[in-house]
């Protein structure tokens, strides 16, 4: 196995780990998931084609582009705006910021974890809170954790029902996943606990989340944490000083 690179922290396991020694651009366009998943088209466009993560990418075969979705659904955490977008993403951030960081995670994964309570700050203040960078959160689900799966749903309903990021933070906080536990941080959260727990028994959340582990194969994501820049593709804990660099560059791009 190669060794990861010196900027890179490891990164936990879905199936194997692929090598890290080089970053490789991963155009978004060129991905598709198939047909016989009907989830609605997952948005990450802004208002100009350079702030975008691809400017035309097929989910599910119909086409990301343009402009936010009319379905968008928007309320606010603290200073974090907060977005659920169709196909299940959780966006954080203003939806005309020039970059975006789309990551893939999952709730079991410390370094994932490590993300949320150590460099999400630091995005937050630096880059989200002033209109330069949007978080996309995404999920992948890892075999070895039974209760993956439960938090997983849990997270897409109460995104849905406009507490997503409040639910992210509960089961990275919580150890238990379980879906009675999951039930319990939604009524914590004011969810209303019939809807939430039909959503979470309902097809559309297993649609999202099959749709969403469907396109982390295509792009060949198996390890989380997994980033895409605008398109560019990292995988593992970065350290903040090589990220803030690789956003800063890419906001260079962006105006040029």
């Amino acid at each position: 196995m190669l060794a990861a690179p010196s900027n890179l922290r490891h990164p936990t396991k879905t199936t194997f780990l692929l090598p890290l020694s080089t970053f490789l651009i991963v155009v978004l366009a060129s991905c598709s998931l198939p047909t016989k998943l009907p989830t609605p088209t997952i948005n990450f466009a802004s208002s100009s084609s350079s702030s975008t993560i691809s400017e035309s990418a097929a989910i599910v075969g119909e086409d990301i582009g343009g402009r936010m979705p009319t379905t968008e659904e928007s309320t606010s955490t603290g200073a974090l705006a907060e977005r659920f977008l169709p196909g299940g993403i959780l966006e954080l951030g203003q939806s005309d910021a020039p970059a975006t960081l789309l990551m893939f995670t999952e709730h079991h994964c410390s370094y994932c974890r490590e993300f949320l309570s150590e460099i999400l700050p630091r995005l937050k203040a630096e880059f989200i809170d002033t209109g330069k960078l949007k978080l996309q959160i995404a999920m992948l689900t890892i075999e070895k954790y039974p209760e993956s799966n439960s938090a997983a749903l849990g997270f897409l309903c109460a995104g849905k029902m406009e507490k997503g990021y409040a639910m992210h933070q509960a089961l990275f906080g919580n150890p238990n996943k379980s879906p009675d536990a999951v039930l319990s941080y939604a009524n914590d959260l004011g969810l209303n606990v019939k809807t939430f727990q039909s959503c979470v028994s309902g097809s559309g959340a297993a649609l999202w989340l099959g749709s969403q582990e469907q396109w982390a194969e295509n792009l060949g994501v198996s390890v989380v944490p997994a980033f895409f820049l605008n398109g560019e593709k990292f995988v593992g804990l970065p350290y903040y000083p090589d990220l803030e660099g690789k956003i800063e560059g890419t906001l260079k791009e962006s105006k040029e």
